[in-house]
């Protein structure tokens, strides 16, 4: 295998997985977790009907493979995504409980205004900046920190929606080699930037995407680490930390001690943790394979599909083989209509793809 084809194929595992776990998750979504049918929640038995989840995930892929060759152009990236969320928002399948915050920004602009005017994207911290920004994590190295903040502010304009899509980008890029240790390396690069020592706080296309909204990036993402997310963060690894002397068994509720991930800063830390349980360094065995991890994902008092969606893009992220979720005995149907998207985003994905070089740094 290439490394080109070991990309794509990263990048094929993740939007499975991101959808797959928002298909589960969204059988239970708004159910408390007392009412659970079972524990945890089987996989649907039939068609995988995904949610706004995986919807937005494809408009924004759909978005960069329009923008092509001009990904360093933002006005370019930003009419390309703005058309393609635009898009989705009347589409017909748009009838899947879509985030309040995504369609009031999106009616906002779609009447004329900018992301950044004050009666543009609501400021706002909801987990639709996070849940959807797979495609932009695996964008060439120049851009993908850019191009993340902006396909969050033009729906979330909030330093926390923000800070968290910076650092789950980041989770998703370096996922192969963070297997087991996502939490860890949140931590931080969320730590990294409230100290201001961050590499990404001098990187030019990060601070010319976000100009329109401050002229302090390094300010406002410092805040945004603060308000909710490094908290979140920590949390998470301290149940972690007690989750590795129990049997799996025994989970329960994988956002006890953390958050419901309505919001994006819990969203982050929950999905991180259950990738965290469900991958390990080199040849160590994890407590739960990818499968078992998104059962457990979904199986949640809080945003299941969003958790598990995330969950589900980082664990496929983390593997280069073709077939790995197969191998984990998960080959959901999903509808024709996303299956046939899913099943070519990969191929299409070449025009913005990241060199393999430069994914995993």
């Amino acid at each position: 295998m290439t490394t080109r084809t070991a990309t794509q194929a990263r990048y094929r595992n993740a939007l499975i997985g991101l959808a797959a776990g928002d298909a589960w998750g969204y059988q239970v979504e708004f159910r408390k977790y007392a009412q659970m049918t079972a524990y945890p929640v089987p996989a649907p038995k039939k068609v995988w009907r995904i949610s706004d989840d995986t919807q937005m995930t494809l408009a924004l892929h759909d978005a960069l493979v329009d923008a092509g060759d001009q990904l360093d152009d933002i006005d370019v990236v930003t009419k390309a995504i703005t058309a393609r969320f635009l898009e989705w928002q009347v589409d017909r399948d748009n009838n899947r409980a879509p985030g309040a915050t995504c369609m009031g920004s999106l009616a906002r602009l779609r009447h004329g205004a900018h992301w950044h005017d004050a009666d543009g994207a609501l400021p706002r911290y909801g987990c639709g900046a996070v849940m959807r920004l797979a495609p932009a994590a695996l964008c060439p190295e120049p851009v993908w920190l850019g191009i993340t903040a902006l396909q969050a502010v033009l729906t979330h304009k909030h330093p926390r929606a923000i800070a968290s899509a910076l650092v789950l980008a980041d989770a998703i890029r370096s996922a192969t080699r963070l297997r087991g240790h996502f939490l860890e390396h949140a931590i931080s690069a969320a730590m990294s930037i409230v100290t201001g020592e961050s590499p990404w706080l001098r990187d030019e296309f990060l601070l010319d995407v976000l100009s329109p909204m401050t002229s302090d990036v390094a300010g406002m993402l410092a805040e945004g680490v603060r308000d909710v997310l490094l908290d979140a963060l920590l949390d998470a690894y301290t149940v972690k930390q007690e989750l590795v002397t129990l049997s799996p068994a025994d989970y329960g509720d994988p956002c006890t001690g953390i958050g419901e991930g309505w919001e994006s800063g819990s969203a982050v830390a929950v999905g991180l943790l259950v990738a965290d349980m469900a991958t390990a360094p080199g040849r160590r065995r994890a407590p739960l394979n990818g499968r078992e991890g998104l059962a457990w994902a979904a199986t949640s008092n809080g945003d299941s599909d969003s958790i598990a969606s995330i969950a589900g893009a980082v664990i496929g992220a983390a593997h280069t083989g073709s077939s790995y979720w197969a191998a984990v005995k998960m080959t959901p149907r999903f509808e024709p209509r996303y299956a046939k998207a899913l099943r070519h985003a990969p191929g299409a994905a070449r025009s913005f793809l990241a060199a393999p070089s430069a994914v995993g740094r």
